[in-house]
């Protein structure tokens, strides 16, 4: 079953024509967003996020819930003028530039993700970070939307959250550790005086488990949880049990806050059921 969370629109838009309007697009096996930019506003018009009452348990289920979706947006049917999609899934491994090699893409992820003889593999490049990303889409809801949109990009979430990290401190100086939460994957990003460190991702199904990998991480990062800030970002809110239970074991707990050029003060002041450390993949896509 799929359930509406989000919605947002902007009461100035034209929604008859998209040719200057991006569409971005998230899919993760627990739901669904997307968002549609328009460039002569140089605002959000439009975002929606959808849940799954139950994790697809494959890539077929996965793409009926999007076909399901796309059946009911008829704004998704629309011609924009640039679309992409990133998928959040935990099928990635970050490569250094100097040991990658196009030939050898299946073996960069075999010996932590079981890879079926139907996946492909793909990569994106992270030039801040001089690495690539090589990961395994979901290939079935890949094909859908390349026969919906000839001009679709595609990337891995974890691209688009350590690219933009990147950006926002690039002159930071210090230890700096993001968590980045979704429904049941938890991101772990480490910076040192702006230059990235770790990034890591754990699947978890309760707070004790969240409270677990964060913790442990620090510990393997010789982070002090009475010292350290512990930066949140996605779907995490103060009044949270994630978040407390965060606050319980960890001193001082606060969430990104950046200045997003893509998004003016009025669409939070429009929305103000979402925050700025809200969607942070999602907007930052264009």
């Amino acid at each position: 079953m799929i359930v509406e969370r989000i919605q947002t629109e902007n009461s100035l838009a034209n929604f008859s024509n998209f040719a200057k309007s991006h569409l971005s697009i998230q899919v993760s096996l627990d739901g669904f967003a997307y968002c549609i930019f328009e460039k002569d506003l140089v605002d959000v018009v439009k975002l929606k996020k959808f849940e799954f009452t139950e994790r697809a348990k494959n890539q077929n289920q996965l793409l009926n819930f999007v076909k399901e979706i796309f059946e009911k947006e008829y704004l998704l049917s629309e011609k924009f003028g640039t679309v992409n999609i990133s998928y959040q899934n935990n099928l990635s491994v970050l490569v250094p530039e100097k040991f990658f090699d196009l030939n050898y893409l299946e073996d960069y992820l075999k010996y932590s993700i079981k890879i079926l003889e139907t996946d492909h593999v793909a990569f994106d490049a992270i030039e801040s970070a001089k690495s690539k990303n090589v990961y395994i889409p979901f290939d079935s809801v890949d094909q859908y939307l390349k026969g919906k949109y000839s001009n679709l990009e595609t990337y891995h979430s974890s691209s688009i959250l350590i690219n933009s990290l990147l950006k926002y401190f690039k002159n930071s100086i210090g230890n700096q550790l993001f968590v980045n939460v979704s429904r049941h994957n938890i991101e772990i990003v480490h910076l040192i005086n702006s230059q990235l460190n770790l990034y890591n991702s754990f699947l978890f199904y309760t707070k004790e488990d969240f409270i677990y990998y964060l913790l442990f991480t620090m510990e393997q990062l010789g982070l002090n949880p009475e010292k350290q800030i512990v930066t949140f970002i996605g779907d995490v809110e103060k009044d949270s049990s994630l978040y407390n239970i965060a606050y319980k074991y960890i001193r001082y707990v606060n969430f990104i806050e950046v200045n997003n050029f893509s998004l003016s003060d009025a669409f939070y002041e429009m929305n103000p059921h979402i925050q700025k450390h809200n969607f942070f993949e999602l907007l930052n896509q264009f």
